[in-house]
């Protein structure tokens, strides 16, 4: 029966892929320590994620459980849907580690500005249509205490605040493993080296995860014309009551991921300066943080919102989004070509 169990459970746009392919590549390095990263792969962490916070769950948790249950050590669970889950879904993902195991929390996050424009561009690749300007007021609207909505899965800010409200997140999974079992990790500014996060991670783990060339990979954004692209794409299908013909994953693996993702170089990038209300929120959730002396890895100034270097979607002609839509257009057809 495993020792302990670490659940991290996000922020999103946190470095929780970087996490997450990191602890994958090093499956047989870390279980040779004594750690268990159960699963074949990521995906089949995702699929009993997902099923542990239905209504009704069934074998893929039970499987992953069932896994855990049977290794004498600790395991990682790295899902950055658990971050934002309901009471119950607390309760029943801790319930499931009920035969003695430590269960401990890791959060990542970073600092609120880089969040703001990373989940922008993250509801767009999932089929949202909001504008930026629109979507950047509902999120200032709704920051929590100050506006009405805030966790709901209808408005841009609701959305935005369910996954990034850090104290929520931390005093919710504090309820359920007490407060000195969740850590907050902190995402190191732009410019630190790139195996900082690695290394906190790491120090939560109890052991080193390793940095290897060509690991690591980060689930790094679109180009701002490309997200142009694909948010126009789902107001037109919005319009019309459609979506993609095979959903999720023509939309994002295929269209966003592969044939958009492929410009990302040659595009320009969403800029976002820091506006005041950022300051005030970010300090606001650091002070909450503090006072409930909660356990930090990192430094709390990485939390400090720091400006998004790009532009703004308003410079972007409507020649270049055209160009970058033909692009997707071959590239939607291409995928569709059976030899």
């Amino acid at each position: 029966m495993a020792q302990r169990v670490v659940l991290h459970v996000g922020l999103m746009k946190s470095g929780t892929s970087f996490v997450q392919d990191l602890l994958f590549a090093a499956k047989a390095e870390l279980g040779a320590h004594g750690v268990l990263v159960p699963g074949a792969g990521w995906g089949r962490q995702v699929a009993a994620v997902k099923d542990v916070l239905s209504a009704s769950p069934g074998r893929p948790w039970r499987r992953m459980v069932d896994e855990i249950d049977g290794h004498d050590g600790t395991a990682v669970v790295s899902m950055e849907f658990l971050g934002p889950a309901g009471p119950d879904q607390v309760d029943r993902v801790v319930g499931a580690f009920g035969g003695g195991a430590v269960v401990d929390v890791v959060v990542t996050a970073r600092d609120l500005n880089r969040s703001v424009a990373s989940l922008w561009q993250e509801t767009i690749q999932n089929g949202r249509s909001w504008g930026w300007d629109e979507y950047v007021a509902d999120v200032a609207a709704k920051r929590p205490g100050r506006g009405a909505g805030v966790g709901d899965r209808v408005t841009a800010g609701g959305t935005f605040w369910r996954q990034q409200h850090l104290p929520r997140v931390v005093d919710s999974w504090s309820r359920a493993v007490g407060h000195d079992h969740v850590q907050v990790v902190t995402v190191p500014g732009p410019g630190a080296p790139r195996d900082t996060l690695a290394h906190r991670f790491g120090e939560v783990l109890g052991v080193a995860v390793p940095v290897h060339e060509g690991t690591g990979g980060a689930n790094a954004s679109l180009g701002l014309t490309s997200t142009l692209v694909l948010q126009r794409v789902n107001r037109l299908l919005d319009a019309q009551g459609l979506t993609f013909p095979t959903g999720a994953r023509l939309r994002k693996q295929v269209l966003a991921k592969t044939v958009l993702a492929a410009r990302r170089a040659e595009e320009p990038r969403l800029g976002l300066p820091v506006a005041p209300w950022v300051v005030e929120q970010a300090a606001d959730t650091v002070a909450v943080l503090r006072d409930a002396g909660t356990r930090l890895v990192g430094s709390w100034e990485d939390l400090t919102p720091v400006e998004v270097p790009g532009v703004h979607p308003s410079s972007i002609d409507d020649v270049e989004v055209g160009e970058a839509a033909l692009v997707a257009l071959a590239g939607l057809v291409a995928s569709q070509v059976v030899d």
